[in-house]
């Protein structure tokens, strides 16, 4: 499921009775959302941005002299310059350096443009705009060459304070920067930020360049989090050199416009630089959800390789002047978000823990000792099944839609039984489809629809599933509504900041279906708890909706920003887990992960950008041994094989989509349209591939990955605590590594030999 595509091309009319009126609205809507701020910026006279007496940055590095202590802990000691506001952090136990600027050892070799050059010398980088007039262009700038100087530098008991200054922009921007054990800490202070002249703030990157380096001599990555994790190798003469990775965490924002790049969404906080015996993880702790990772390979943006934040404080939206036309224009929301603090933490990984593998142990950790993540305790023989199984659907007919029955509630009895005959006692359903007018139909979701044997028929079922110890979840997805049962559009649903109910396209055979705001799903939520619990249900799975989708929503009467939509959601997982005891969301964003039981169809791969070179399992590191997870369905895979094997190489465990009746049942249907469904097609292999992964997997349920590599091309090793390896060959041909034997595309487990 997508976000609805909001119109990219503006256009006025030709008429200038048209045009003055589009110029005039635009003064209007902007002075509307001033007036109902709630953050406004400070102002200050004009004087106040010049330096008096401050030292206004040249472009030159800081000299090392400057550099005094400020803080030190066991592992890490931090220097900072009082005058640009730069830092540096020494490793004590290696003596090597991470720099919040670009390293001296290189930075002849810059060939940017001045004014790039500039930004890359400068301890914060800005975007800004005057979003009074929609024709202004944005202007992005760094403290040297606009007049730039550091303001009120204090050292603290754990770091330094210190407020930027943009003289020409006539910003301030006060920050903070602090060392603990094994990480520094960068914050920006929103409650002190300034706006004295006629531009806006649109984002800001904070100490972009710590920690990087340039290609030459190298042997280095950057990580983002596209998908499970991925790559970006340094590499010389990279082609399609312009290019940069910049996505939302936890997703894009419906209510603003976004650039359709087709990236997978970033569901974890986190981002991470690797060059030779250095690096570090970056965790976004505070106001991740408005920031962006943003990565720059070399000769993108300068010779270094480097990744950052970018805070965002106004974004774009379309905002149209007629309904039946696409007349309007491009404006930014005058707001600032609100996000009183916005944190990156650094830790500092040293030369055996600074590849990915380290990097996704660092951020396990801080889930476990900071998030609430609680380790796995498998209480039942065997690895868990994950069975989805889709009750029905509807086609659209000649002049009425038409139901097609796909797993009525008595033939889910035998479906499952037939599974547990197989010798399978770990099974898991997530019962899909159950409500009126199936899979497709969104919004008042009791009762049970009749033709699949309504609420008695699933009582029974779920009585059933007990009886075997077979818990059942039944899915839902209140983000989106469709059948209008209680709920009005201009009333309840998620609005834009242009005012417009966002909208998406579950297929091109339906009807648009709107987007719920998150106030109004919360009571749909929790009115419906009862019923949920009366049917004996063990918990809800929330699909493709509340858990990893999150946008602002500026309906009026529940409007809420991003952390407040979070806190929402948070709140219904809380209320869920305590009245039904279970919560699942597949490929949910990390904001829940403390709240559910498992993550279903876990992303396992990446977005293929050219500047991509791989994908790691960096989650499935991070959430071995601490929640369950699957990957795509098995009965849907484009290369099933390949697919089996990351699954072994990745930790997952099996899961089907299935149907009683046959494959091509659904083929016409809204939003069911695959062909291999049934699932007497599909019992023979599901036992097989069972079997070989049970037996790979279910000796370390409760162990955490500990290493992860590449053996030889295409040839990959996945090591668990306790020197338990599993070796996985993609190749058609065998792979051999002294007495160890591999046959082509197959897996071996090696238990208790350590690594070679």
């Amino acid at each position: 499921m997508t976000l609805s595509k909001v119109r990219l091309l503006w256009t006025v009319s030709a008429s200038a009775v048209v045009l003055a009126a589009t110029l005039w609205l635009g003064v209007q809507i902007w002075s509307w959302q001033k007036q109902a701020s709630t953050l406004p910026a400070k102002t200050a006279p004009a004087g106040a941005f010049a330096s008096a007496g401050s030292t206004v940055l040249p472009p030159v590095l800081p000299p090392e002299e400057r550099f005094k202590p400020v803080a030190e802990s066991a592992s890490l000691k931090l220097l900072a310059d009082s005058v640009t506001g730069h830092f540096q952090v020494l490793d004590k136990a290696n003596g090597s350096v991470l720099r919040s600027y670009p390293d001296p050892a290189y930075w002849a070799k810059e060939t940017l443009p001045a004014g790039w050059k500039n930004n890359l010398l400068s301890p914060i980088i800005v975007e800004y705009a005057n979003i009074s007039n929609f024709k202004s262009a944005t202007k992005t700038v760094g403290l040297i060459g606009e007049d730039g100087f550091v303001e009120g530098f204090q050292t603290t008991a754990d770091g330094f304070r210190a407020t930027f200054v943009f003289g020409k922009g006539q910003f301030k921007i006060p920050v903070e920067v602090a060392l603990k054990n094994n990480y520094v800490e960068t914050s920006i202070l929103d409650e002190g930020i300034v706006e004295g002249g006629s531009f806006s703030l649109l984002n800001a990157k904070l100490y972009p360049l710590f920690g990087s380096k340039p290609t030459d001599g190298q042997d280095g990555y950057l990580f983002v989090p596209d998908g499970s994790g991925a790559l970006i190798r340094f590499k010389p003469n990279r082609i399609m050199q312009q290019l940069t990775y910049n996505e939302s965490i936890y997703g894009s924002d419906g209510s603003f416009y976004k650039e359709n790049t087709e990236r997978q969404p970033v569901t974890f906080p986190v981002f991470g630089l690797k060059s030779g015996s250095q690096g570090f993880l970056a965790v976004v702790t505070e106001g991740a959800e408005a920031a962006n990772v943003y990565a720059a390979p070399s000769g993108s943006v300068g010779i270094s390789n480097w990744v950052t934040a970018e805070w965002q404080y106004r974004k774009r939206f379309f905002q149209s002047v007629s309904k039946s036309t696409a007349d309007g224009f491009f404006t930014y929301s005058a707001d600032k978000f609100a996000v009183p603090r916005r944190t990156v933490r650094y830790y500092v990984l040293g030369p055996q823990t600074n590849d990915y593998v380290g990097m996704a142990a660092v951020y396990r950790s801080y889930l476990q000792n900071e998030k609430g993540v609680k380790p796995r305790q498998p209480t039942r023989q065997g690895i868990p099944l994950y069975i989805d199984l889709i009750g029905g659907d509807i086609e659209k007919g000649l002049l009425l839609d038409r139901y097609k029955t796909a797993t009525p509630t008595s033939e889910a009895v035998r479906l499952v039984q037939d599974i547990y005959d197989r010798g399978i006692r770990n099974l898991t359903v997530h019962y899909a489809g159950w409500q009126g007018d199936g899979y497709s139909t969104h919004g008042d979701y009791f009762p049970v629809d009749s033709r699949l044997g309504g609420n008695k028929g699933m009582k029974a079922f779920i009585d059933f599933a007990h009886s075997l110890s077979i818990p059942v979840y039944l899915a839902a997805n209140y983000s989106i509504n469709n059948d209008g049962k209680g709920f009005w559009p201009r009333r309840d649903g998620l609005r834009d900041l242009a005012g417009n109910v966002l909208e998406t396209q579950l297929t091109g055979r339906q009807d648009p279906s709107s987007f719920v705001s998150p106030g109004f799903y919360r009571k749909k939520v929790a009115s419906d708890l009862p019923d949920f619990k009366g049917l004996g249900a063990d918990g809800i799975y929330f699909e493709d909706g509340i858990g990893s989708l999150l946008s602002t929503d500026y309906n009026s009467r529940y409007r809420a920003s991003r952390g407040e939509a979070i806190g929402v959601q948070r709140d219904i997982f809380d209320r869920t887990k305590q009245s039904l005891g279970a919560v699942a969301a597949n490929n949910a964003n990390a904001y829940v992960w403390d709240q559910i039981d498992h993550l279903p169809r876990l992303a396992d791969d990446y977005s293929y950008d050219i500047f991509f070179d791989e994908a790691v399992p960096f989650a499935q590191i991070a959430l071995h041994g601490l929640i369950g997870y699957t990957s795509e369905w098995a009965n849907l895979r484009d290369e099933s094989r390949n697919a089996f094997l990351r699954s072994i190489e990745y930790g997952a465990y099996p899961t089907y989509i299935f149907t009683s009746s046959a494959s091509d049942k659904l083929k016409d249907a809204y939003s069911i349209w695959q062909y291999s469904l049934n699932y007497k097609d599909w019992l023979d292999s599901l036992t097989e591939e069972y079997r070989r992964t049970d037996e790979a997997l279910s000796a370390v349920q409760d162990k955490a990955i500990v290493g992860h590599r590449a053996l030889a091309p295409n040839v990959k090793e996945t090591v668990y605590e306790g020197k338990y390896r599993i070796i996985v060959n993609y190749n058609s041909t065998e792979y051999t590594e002294g007495k160890l034997r591999v046959p082509g595309q197959d897996f071996v487990v090696v238990k208790g030999e350590a690594a070679p």
